[in-house]
């Protein structure tokens, strides 16, 4: 799967068309320099390494739009999570014909909680993470902050080699860290407002201000 293709993609179809992204490709996780230990990544940087990433920071160009799905079009997408941002923009991602479904926590399935409801009144296929990770050639980590940590622990040993494992939000990784596989692709696809907001922008054809970074 080619990196910037998904990111490209995943981005039309979360959150349509529109020329006010931002792409900063230098902010990734780089397995060499990922850290259990809890420090803040950016903060250790040292000062030219800040201004040479802050540098790379670019708005992207609609054109880079213009293949729409087509590199994702036959891939797995599994989403962790389904709150807010993980219902809506699965939602848009099932709508620009991408193959979606939801890996839960076996007790929020048993438990039928709020995740497990969002996702199975919209119709989607929900499983155990054990069920779909496996399977998945993209798989989003939209569950809360708070929760990163537990969640890319369990899931990333049941990741397929080459996968790519997705975020929305990073403070995470930056105050934490997360040592990650080394055939795994990180990239993240941070719409910044509310996951409803990204659902009735995409159905008006239209798209929100969304951060980019490989």
């Amino acid at each position: 799967m080619q990196v910037s293709a998904v990111l490209v993609l995943c981005i039309a179809a979360v959150s349509g068309f529109t020329n006010s992204f931002g792409r900063h490709a230098a902010a990734r996780i780089r397995p060499s320099m990922a850290t259990t230990e809890r420090i803040n990544y950016y903060n250790s940087l040292q000062q030219a390494e800040k201004l040479d990433q802050l540098a790379r920071c670019r708005f992207m160009d609609r054109s880079e739009f213009d293949d729409g799905i087509q590199a994702i079009a036959d891939k797995k997408v599994v989403i962790v999570g389904c709150g807010a941002q993980g219902l809506n923009q699965g939602l848009n991602m099932r709508d620009s014909g991408c193959d979606v479904s939801y890996a839960l926590r076996q007790s929020a399935i048993d438990e039928k909680r709020a995740s497990y409801v969002n996702a199975e009144s919209n119709n989607f296929a929900v499983g155990t993470y054990e069920d779909l990770i496996p399977q998945a050639d993209l798989v989003l980590n939209l569950t809360p902050d708070k929760q990163h940590t537990m969640v890319v622990n369990a899931i990333m040993p049941l990741m397929k080699q080459g996968a790519t494992l997705a975020y929305s939000h990073g403070f995470n990784i930056v105050e934490e860290g997360m040592q990650v596989r080394e055939d795994l692709t990180v990239v993240m696809v941070a719409p910044k407002c509310p996951g409803t907001e990204v659902r009735e922008e995409y159905k008006r054809g239209f798209g929100v201000p969304t951060l980019i970074a490989v």
